[in-house]
């Protein structure tokens, strides 16, 4: 197959990458072109002119490589749907032929389900392949009655192999060995619970409990959370690190005991989850999207109600005072990490686009 991929030049670009170079692996021709804004640029005219300039270059590409399938990594919201409309229709303008692939990192329901939304059905009409990652999604295109052919689940991929224990980890940030250490990796948004878990940690504190808390990230949230954190004198229990590129936060992964992600944000992969999945972590998070397709409460996780600094507490106390089951969940992420890795999701994806 001659496979044209549109991807992030930021935000998991990586996982792009990993796809690109196992379909590689596989014989095919792969010719890849960015794609989406990742922050590059802001302001309505900076941003139409870059969804321009990309889907030309998309189109230059595509017809330099003769390509069968333009594969696209995006999302299903309303401003990626208007951009990927653009695209599509500077693309389909020049090759009717061309088959187009989704793969959707994240929707929002509303959005989906919307039945006045004139590029919603313009794009379920182009659009050859979407690919979602969890049941949750694809139920809810199959509610929008999109032919089931039209949508299939996917995975990102992760390598278990990047995330390496360091015995200097402690030392180098002043841990002592009693304490148990957290872990918070996301965005600074209300829907990712960050709030949740700085409270859940006045309550650690309260109740005597020693703990470190790392908070890898940044966002419109990060004052409020600093200034939280200062208010309930949490300081010498919290670190913001601020953003850190994505390679640079294995090493967290690796030598943190706990991972907290109170999500119930749109995403349909929750890459810090499945990170700390490859890395052999204990989890606490909520029972959604991908993470309610792959994880076991006890086996992999403990969930947590969204909005609940005493349940997140709760499950904090459950597998700081219970090392065995961190252990045991840690060795049971490990395993399931093989599920993930480039080769065996594209080796589906390639079933999926030899056969629509």
């Amino acid at each position: 197959m001659r496979i044209l991929f549109g991807i992030p030049r930021k935000v998991h670009n990586g996982i792009a990458i990993a796809e690109v170079e196992a379909f590689k692996k596989l014989g095919d021709n792969v010719e890849i072109s960015d794609y989406g804004n990742s922050g590059e640029e802001s302001g309505l005219v900076k941003s139409l002119i870059l969804v321009f300039k990309n889907a030309i270059n998309l189109k230059r590409k595509s017809k330099n490589q003769k390509s069968e399938i333009v594969y696209l990594n995006t999302a299903f919201d309303n401003k990626t749907i208007f951009r990927d409309s653009i695209t599509i229709f500077i693309l389909r303008t020049f090759n009717k032929k061309i088959k187009i692939v989704f793969k959707i990192h994240g929707s929002i329901k509303s959005v989906v389900l919307s039945k006045r939304n004139i590029l919603k059905w313009y794009l379920f009409n182009k659009v050859s392949l979407f690919l979602v990652l969890s049941k949750e999604e694809l139920n809810t295109f199959l509610e929008t009655g999109i032919n089931q052919d039209k949508v299939k689940v996917t995975a990102n991929a992760i390598d278990s192999t990047q995330y390496i224990p360091d015995s200097r980890f402690r030392k180098t940030y002043e841990i002592e060995s009693d304490k148990i250490i957290l872990l918070f990796v996301g965005r600074f948004i209300e829907e990712k619970g960050i709030i949740d878990v700085i409270n859940a940690c006045k309550l650690l504190q309260e109740n005597s409990v020693r703990f470190e808390l790392f908070c890898l990230g940044d966002g419109p949230l990060f004052e409020k959370v600093k200034s939280q954190i200062e208010y309930l004198k949490l300081e010498n229990n919290i670190k913001l690190l601020g953003h850190i590129p994505e390679e640079k936060t294995r090493p967290f992964y690796s030598n943190c005991d706990i991972l907290i992600l109170p999500t119930f944000h749109a995403e349909g992969f929750p890459m810090a989850i499945f990170q700390a999945v490859a890395s052999g972590m204990s989890i606490i998070t909520t029972k959604i999207r991908a993470s309610a397709d792959y994880l076991k409460e006890y086996e992999n996780c403990l969930w947590v109600k969204r909005n609940s600094p005493t349940d997140i507490y709760d499950k904090i106390l459950i597998l700081e005072k219970d090392k065995e089951l961190r252990e045991k969940i840690g060795k049971n992420n490990l395993c399931l990490s093989d599920r993930f890795t480039a080769d065996n999701i594209v080796g589906n994806l390639n079933i999926y686009l030899r056969n629509f």
